[in-house]
């Protein structure tokens, strides 16, 4: 009777385990079965947001028709939106388009649950420059008249960075003022819009934000650009001096990738990272982007990770230099 009673058991237990292994089978190919949530660290309207409407729009033709929804969650210089994604369920049905400096210089604060390489990177989709931007009718044609000007006025020139102190977008021009010797007053901004409405409108004398997101206004003869703190010069702007290029060790590129939350399976990760590829070389995709002002980069997910730990030991040596953190 006893031994009844075990093979009995041990074949429920058999048939359960087959039939939680169907399930999980059947729930794997299903995928997506819903929405999947975009999240963006950043207010409607800037770079990051612009690109991540261009994939909501384009990624279900390759991924089974799948409807995907942007989520705007700014604030905290990237770390409401991230830190949601991190407490996410790993399921596939919730991503971030983030930039990379986001994610690398927050966990440097020592202030997020999460690290820099807590995530899954899926891929890179785009990369900008950072440069300064000013009124057209501001006093300095050139970089060097404003070099100048920061000079000879300490803490006067006032500029508006989007993600707060100590954010991507502070840091090159903190760097400069290390380097070059000058003082200047950051201005943060929970987005790009508002720190662009914010020069337009006299409150704040520049901003560093990425060329895409001002490209109009200086066609349009609003802004002026005074330096590019990126790698390489602006595709569409290429006579914006580069800082490096001015005899400063400055280079900050404003790198854009797709992230999923920790302990994705590896099944719904290849997945998503396939439709991405395709998406990416889809030429329509691609013309979008460059409407947009935006430059395609893809890169893998192995790329993503390397630049973020990249970014992130070049920022605690500048964060330790600034005195932002021990």
């Amino acid at each position: 009777m006893k031994k009844c009673l075990l093979v009995c058991s041990l074949f429920m237990v058999l048939l359960l385990a087959a039939c939680s292994s169907d399930k999980a089978e059947s729930s794997d190919t299903d995928y997506p079965e819903r929405a999947i949530e975009i999240i963006v660290p950043f207010a409607p309207g800037g770079s990051t947001d612009i690109g991540g409407r261009i994939l909501e729009k384009y990624l279900p033709k390759y991924l089974d028709n799948a409807q995907f929804v942007i989520v705007n969650k700014p604030g905290g210089s990237g770390t409401i939106a991230l830190s949601d994604l991190y407490a996410s369920k790993p399921d596939g049905y919730t991503l971030a388009l983030t930039t990379h400096r986001a994610l690398a210089l927050q966990p440097l604060y020592g202030k997020t649950k999460y690290k820099h390489d807590s995530f899954t990177p899926l891929a890179k989709v785009f990369g900008n420059q950072q440069i300064l931007v000013v009124k057209a009718d501001a006093p300095w044609q050139t970089f060097d008249e404003w070099l100048a000007y920061v000079k000879e006025h300490p803490n006067e020139f006032t500029f508006g960075v989007s993600g707060g102190i100590g954010g991507g977008s502070h840091l090159p021009m903190a760097e400069l003022e290390l380097q070059a010797g000058i003082t200047v007053k950051p201005v943060p901004f929970e987005g790009t819009p508002p720190a662009i409405t914010a020069i337009l409108g006299g409150h704040v004398q520049g901003a560093i934000l990425q060329p895409s997101d001002a490209k109009a206004l200086i066609e349009s003869g609003e802004l002026r650009a005074i330096f590019n703190a990126g790698g390489v010069p602006v595709p569409y702007f290429p006579d914006i001096p580069l800082l490096k290029d001015q005899g400063f060790d400055i280079v900050y590129d404003s790198n854009t990738s797709l992230m999923a939350p920790p302990d994705l399976p590896e099944n719904i990760k290849v997945k998503l990272q396939e439709a991405i590829k395709k998406t990416m070389e889809d030429p329509e995709v691609i013309a979008e982007f460059e409407k947009a002002s935006l430059q395609v980069q893809y890169g893998t997910s192995e790329q993503v990770q390397e630049e973020l730990d990249a970014e992130n030991e070049k920022a605690a040596v500048i964060l330790k230099e600034l005195n932002l953190i021990d």
